[in-house]
C-alpha cells in the first residue's frame, strides 16, 4: 500500500515527494486531440482501455473527450476485478475482454450487470452456456462477443466456422446477446506481442474476421459489432467497412513503447524520482526501481535531459549512465523524470495518479484497479 505525502492542491510537479507517478492533464488532452486529428471523420465508437491505468478519474476524462467528440462508448477492462472498481466508481458501460470461466467469477459478473451494462468476451459453447445459466438464474442479461484472433495468438478463435459453431450456441442461449465479435490484432511495440499467430498478419486477421461477420445473427436483425484492439494504423482500421468500434491502450495516456514513431505525441505519464547518488563522474542513482517504474518489458527512459540513460535497476534504485553535460550538473536532490516503457505495468505499482495541470497539482487520483487481476 503506497503512503504519499499529499502536498497541497496547487503544489508545483517538482515539488512532489518522490518516486511519484504523475499524469500531465495538458498532455493527455494534447495526445486525444491529435488520436481523433489522426483518426478524422472515421465514425466508429472508442472505448478507452481502462485496464491500462486502472484509474475512474482518467476514464472519466477519456470518456467525456470520446463523447464529445460524438464517438463515446464505455472502457475495456480485462478482469471482473477491474470492471467491480470501475463499476463502482459510477462507469456504467464495462466490456470483460477476457473470457470469464469460473463459477464465483461469472457469479460476480452477473451482479455487476445489476448496475451496470456489462459484455465479456466468449470463446467456446461451454463457456457460454455457464454465462447463460448464472445470468438466467440472476435475472440480468450480459452482451457477448466473441474473441476471434487476429493474428495476436493470446486469446480468441481463428476465424472461420469454429466462431459461427458459438454464435449458433449463443442463440439458442437464454441470459445473453450477442453483439458481434471482438478481434484482437497484434500490438505493436517490442515487448507487447505475446505470442503470434504464425503466419497471420494483423490486416489479414481482421479482413478473415469481417468477413464472418454478416453471417452472424444479431438479435434485433441489426449489423453485428465488430469492435477491435490491437493494431498499429489507427486511421487505416477506423476506416475499414465494417469496424464499429476500436479499443485504443493509449487514448491520451502513452508509455513510451508506444509513443516511439508517433509524431505530435507525447509522454503523457511519467515518474518524477530524485537523485540520491552520484558514485561516479558518469553516474547517478534515483530513487525509483523495480518497485516503482514497473520495468518488466522496457526500462524507462529519462525524459528532457540529453545525455542521460536509465541502464539498470534494483528493486529501490535505477542507474543512470551520463555524459559529460548532465554528469557536471546533476547532484543529490535533483529530480529527474522517467517515462514508463509500459504504462501498465507502471501504474499497478502505485495508489495514485498525482494529476498536474500546467505544471502544478490538480488532485490525487486513485488506481482503484490496481491489483484487481481476479
Amino acid at each position: 500500500m503506497e503512503h504519499p505525502v499529499f502536498h497541497p492542491i496547487g503544489t508545483q510537479a517538482l515539488e512532489l515527494d518522490t518516486p511519484a507517478l504523475v499524469v500531465d492533464l495538458d498532455a493527455v488532452e494534447a495526445n486525444i486531440a491529435r488520436f481523433h486529428e489522426t483518426l478524422g471523420d472515421a465514425g466508429v465508437r472508442v472505448r478507452p482501455d481502462g485496464a491500462a491505468h486502472g484509474c475512474p478519474n482518467i476514464a472519466r476524462v477519456q470518456m467525456e473527450a470520446a463523447s464529445s467528440r460524438g464517438s463515446a462508448s464505455g472502457i475495456r477492462v480485462n478482469t471482473v476485478g477491474e470492471a467491480e472498481a470501475f463499476a463502482d466508481a459510477g462507469v456504467g458501460d464495462i466490456y470483460v475482454a477476457s473470457p470469464v470461466v469460473t463459477a464465483p467469477k461469472i457469479a460476480r459478473l452477473c451482479r455487476l450487470a445489476r448496475r451496470a451494462k456489462i459484455s465479456v468476451a466468449v470463446e467456446s459453447a461451454t463457456n457460454a452456456t455457464g454465462l447463460s445459466e448464472a445470468a438466467r438464474e440472476s435475472g440480468v442479461v450480459l452482451g457477448v462477443a466473441i474473441a476471434v484472433d487476429g493474428g495476436q495468438g493470446v486469446v480468441g478463435l481463428e476465424p472461420g466456422e469454429a466462431v459461427l459453431s458459438v454464435a449458433g450456441e449463443i442463440a439458442r442461449l437464454s441470459g445473453l446477446s450477442l453483439l458481434g465479435l471482438n478481434v484482437l490484432l497484434p500490438i505493436p511495440g517490442p515487448g507487447n506481442v505475446v505470442g503470434e499467430r504464425t503466419g497471420v498478419t494483423g490486416d489479414e486477421g481482421l479482413k478473415e474476421a469481417l468477413g464472418i461477420a454478416p453471417q452472424l445473427a444479431v438479435p434485433g436483425g441489426s449489423p453485428p459489432e465488430v469492435s477491435v484492439s490491437g493494431g498499429e494504423d489507427i486511421r487505416a482500421l477506423a476506416s475499414t467497412p465494417g469496424v464499429t468500434e476500436i479499443q485504443p491502450p493509449d487514448y491520451g495516456l502513452v508509455g513510451y513503447n508506444r509513443l516511439r514513431g508517433k509524431e505530435g505525441y507525447e509522454a503523457s505519464v511519467r515518474v518524477l524520482s530524485q537523485v540520491i547518488s552520484h558514485p561516479t563522474e558518469g553516474s547517478a542513482v534515483v530513487d525509483a526501481g523495480h518497485k516503482s517504474t514497473g520495468p518488466d518489458l522496457g526500462l524507462p527512459v529519462v525524459d528532457g535531459m540529453e545525455g542521460a540513460q536509465a541502464t539498470r535497476f534494483s528493486a529501490e534504485h535505477g542507474v543512470m549512465q551520463l555524459e559529460e553535460g548532465p554528469a557536471r550538473v546533476l547532484k543529490p536532490g535533483d529530480k529527474v523524470w522517467l517515462a514508463p516503457f509500459d504504462l501498465e505495468l507502471c501504474a499497478n505499482q502505485y495508489d495514485y495518479f498525482r494529476a498536474v495541470r500546467q505544471g502544478r497539482l490538480e488532485g490525487y487520483w486513485p488506481i482503484a484497479a490496481r491489483g484487481r487481476f481476479f
